[in-house]
């Protein structure tokens, strides 16, 4: 290790006496200028530019040039030089480093670019006695909404064309890829809400997965929680209680009401239960999709119920109950029904009895059916907004983060 080192400290003198730089008069570099070295240690850090130095002094000129660079990486061996916009004391022991901080811009090393005012994003150039400033990146973030501040200040300084993976905070995903222009800004985007199962394959990772995701919804105006499948691209609710809708498989005597057990069931006459309900747009939920139902004979649209009267007995006027039933339960989701609901009858005879309502709004049970032949009800529109009271847990479904891939439509 020794040799090693005392190798470091003949090579430095050699770099220091023997490197040609361009300076104005006779070159005298103070005492305080090695103060600043550090030697056998390397910065941590991702440095923001790298450059082919012709030595250490080459180096550190390099760096000078950059109103964001604060300090250098120099390899004595390969003569790698990694200019830095940081200065701290995080370093690993590396044998054939130096670190050196460039506080001070030395006249003679730097000339007409002593003390330059350039722009973060530009790298000064001596033009005899004035210089100039020539944008050579992009430097900090764009000033929109939503943008992912932390994955630009991953880097101090954006070479021409890198684009920036993650650009905008998760649940968002830019128009355009943040690319960095040659004028030294931000090619213009927006960060949009994911809104819909059909924007998860925007962006790459995995978040084609079938399961539960949060989307925003401009129509209620906040995020909602969505189930996806991986055949297509609707929306799904999960619905965490019972939702029963039934035309049962009896037929009711009219004038003694008993119920007689249908053999064959009538074409109308079946239960389906919706672990799952489709929605639109979130607007409604789509009465008749059963992508995620369970039926037992005919399939019951969501939201309807019904029965049937033995035809054999002409009576309208039967006061037996409606045995048909409904019922809807959203409580959990972060959704519930519109109030006021309103059913309309289907069927020959139908009739909508008794619904009731529960006073958070997340339960509603009702009777229907018929008082001649087969009929009930169904909803004129389901119409769903936001649940005031309850909002689903965060982490109890996948939020997005939109890596950037260019290929947008």
């Amino acid at each position: 290790m020794g040799s090693k080192r005392e190798a470091v400290f003949r090579f430095m003198f050699w770099v220091l006496v023997g490197t040609v730089v361009p300076v104005e008069g006779n070159m005298c570099l103070k005492p305080e200028f090695y103060q600043n070295m550090r030697i056998g240690k390397k910065l941590s850090g991702a440095p923001m530019v790298f450059h082919q130095a012709g030595g250490l002094l080459d180096c550190y000129r390099q760096c000078g040039f950059y109103s964001l660079c604060q300090s250098f990486n120099y390899d004595v061996e390969t003569h790698q030089c990694e200019l830095l916009a940081l200065n701290n004391s995080i370093t690993e022991p590396v044998v054939n480093n130096i670190i050196m901080d460039v506080p001070h811009r030395h006249g003679q090393l730097f000339g007409s670019c002593e003390n330059h005012l350039c722009p973060n994003n530009t790298v000064c150039r001596v033009e005899g006695p004035n210089h100039s400033c020539v944008v050579v990146g992009c430097h900090g973030y764009p000033d929109i909404q939503n943008v992912n501040i932390t994955s630009f200040e991953v880097k101090s300084l954006w070479l021409f064309d890198e684009t920036v993976l993650y650009a905008c905070d998760t649940g968002y995903y830019p128009s355009l890829n943040a690319t960095c222009s040659m004028s030294g800004t931000w090619a213009p985007f927006e960060c949009l809400p994911f809104s819909g199962c059909e924007k998860r394959s925007m962006c790459g990772g995995d978040a084609t997965a079938e399961g539960e995701y949060w989307f925003f919804s401009g129509t209620l105006g906040a995020w909602v929680k969505t189930y996806c499948n991986s055949l297509s691209h609707a929306k799904y609710i999960t619905l965490y209680h019972i939702n029963t809708f039934s035309t049962p498989i009896f037929v009711k005597d009219p004038i003694t009401c008993a119920q007689v057990l249908a053999d064959p069931a009538l074409p109308e006459m079946g239960y389906t239960n919706f672990p799952k309900a489709r929605v639109n747009s979130f607007q409604r939920i789509i009465v008749n999709n059963f992508r995620y139902s369970n039926s037992n004979f005919t399939k019951q649209n969501f939201g309807s119920a019904g029965d049937c009267v033995d035809n054999d007995v002409n009576d309208t006027n039967s006061d037996c109950g409606l045995i048909g039933r409904f019922v809807i339960n959203t409580n959990g989701t972060g959704l519930r029904i519109k109030s006021p609901v309103t059913w309309e009858t289907w069927g020959i005879g139908g009739r909508v009895g008794n619904i009731t309502r529960s006073q958070d709004g997340h339960r509603i049970e009702g009777y229907c059916g018929s008082v001649v032949g087969c009929g009930g009800c169904q909803p004129t529109k389901l119409l769903i907004e936001l649940d005031p009271n309850y909002t689903p847990p965060l982490d109890s479904a996948t939020l997005i983060q939109c890596k950037t891939l260019g290929n947008w439509n």
